[in-house]
């Protein structure tokens, strides 16, 4: 069982690999506007329905993992990436580009909350759940790297092709990440024996671990001023550097050092949270993103792409950080359907706020978009952290006794 667990925690490290080697990442932006026709309005507007449908489908979602296992839903939620991901780069119309984003959503919907619960359960398994953070953190570098690459690579090769070509040879590495997926083994979870909860008791009792437990709600909210956060770096980079005269072709090579950023951000996490503990670490991420962009506000030069590098940094280090604090609070037979209320967060988030700043941007200039962003994250962060910093702690509550305070023990 010890080898069998082990293997999982290689082949999920390839799994993410596989769909973070993508050669979109450097051009997608650039590739609605000039090959779909979209403004800057449109980009931010069509993500919307694609966040709706994370709304809809991420909670069932993460419970169907819940309910049948971590390595089916993967596995599916590889195969709409990649189909996801094809579909975009072919997409000739605004219906077929809204189908990709729609398709996009499910595989979303699918992965995020099931592959942390899916690492956590499989450390668990091995008595090192203690390593959650560095584990995760790790995987998130990988992704980066992976990213990294596929920067590089992706807009020197749609300089030499089309903008669409990358995009559809992305769907093609993506569906690597299906295969990789089939060799997982599904990870123990509990003490004892599996406790297969109907669909509707995975829903039921989820809900009430949310309502009964401040700490893991408010970990929730705090997501969503990450969310923020990443808004720039996803939505506004690409923009800020064919502003300043970069040229398609060098953009990949000017968005490397900000998944370098990235790298670091997510290998750091664990030593972040170690040294500065919860509360100390919860105060931080909002005080480096409201920084970031004031100066992206304040200084219209190239080189404050700097802030870009902080919120990118921020948005990684806080994904094993937020992640490992749920998970420690958390049963397994809910864990995924519980972390994945955390994208639920995100989604509710961005649905209003990423449109607003591509609004601003059109309308009122470059940079009233970082204007509004620190200004909602000192509106977010503010009163969340008041209330969430009494129940900062790093004690783990024992997983038998969540369980209980959860209703699943006694069925109440």
């Amino acid at each position: 069982m010890q080898e069998t667990l082990q293997a999982n925690i290689r082949r999920y490290y390839l799994y993410n690999f596989f769909l973070n080697l993508q050669l979109w990442w450097p051009i997608w932006i650039i590739y609605l506007k000039e090959e779909r026709g979209l403004s800057q309005t449109q980009v931010t507007l069509i993500d919307v329905p694609f966040w709706l449908s994370i709304v809809l489908l991420q909670i069932p979602g993460a419970a169907l993992a819940d309910r049948w296992g971590r390595r089916p839903a993967l596995i599916a939620s590889g195969c709409c990436f990649a189909l996801a991901i094809t579909l975009f780069g072919l997409a000739s119309s605004f219906p077929l580009l809204l189908c990709s984003y729609l398709v996009w959503g499910v595989a979303f919907s699918l992965f995020n909350g099931t592959e942390s619960a899916f690492i956590y359960d499989t450390l668990k398994g091995m008595g090192r759940e203690d390593e959650y953070q560095r584990i995760y953190g790790r995987t998130w570098a990988l992704n980066m790297v992976a990213a990294v690459a596929g920067t590089l690579i992706g807009a020197p090769l749609a300089n030499a092709t089309s903008l669409p070509f990358p995009i559809v040879l992305s769907g093609a590495i993506a569906a690597l990440a299906a295969v990789t997926a089939l060799t997982f083994h599904e990870p123990p979870r509990g003490e004892g024996p599996i406790v297969h909860l109907s669909y509707p008791d995975v829903l039921r009792e989820s809900a009430q671990i949310v309502r009964r437990q401040a700490a893991v709600r408010y970990a929730i909210l705090f997501v969503g001023v990450v969310a923020v956060g990443s808004i720039g770096p996803i939505f506004f980079f690409q923009p800020f550097l064919v502003e300043h005269g970069v040229d398609t072709g060098e953009v990949g090579l000017w968005q490397t050092p900000m998944r370098i950023a990235a790298i670091f951000g997510a290998l750091a996490a664990h030593r972040i949270t170690k040294g500065l503990g919860d509360r100390g670490t919860f105060y931080l991420m909002p005080v480096v993103l409201v920084s970031s962009y004031l100066l992206l506000a304040l200084w219209g030069s190239l080189y404050a792409q700097a802030a870009f590098l902080s919120l990118y940094f921020v948005m990684v280090m806080s994904q094993p950080v937020l992640t490992d604090y749920v998970n420690r609070r958390v049963p397994s037979e809910q864990r995924a359907t519980v972390v994945s209320l955390t994208n639920l967060s995100r989604a509710f988030v961005l649905i209003p706020s990423a449109p607003l700043m591509g609004l601003l941007a059109d309308n009122v200039s470059s940079t009233a978009p970082f204007w509004a962003g620190a200004i909602l994250v000192v509106a977010m962060s503010f009163p969340l952290l008041v209330l969430w910093s009494p129940l900062m702690r790093r004690a783990t509550p024992a997983e038998p006794a969540l369980a209980e305070a959860a209703g699943v023990a006694t069925g109440d």
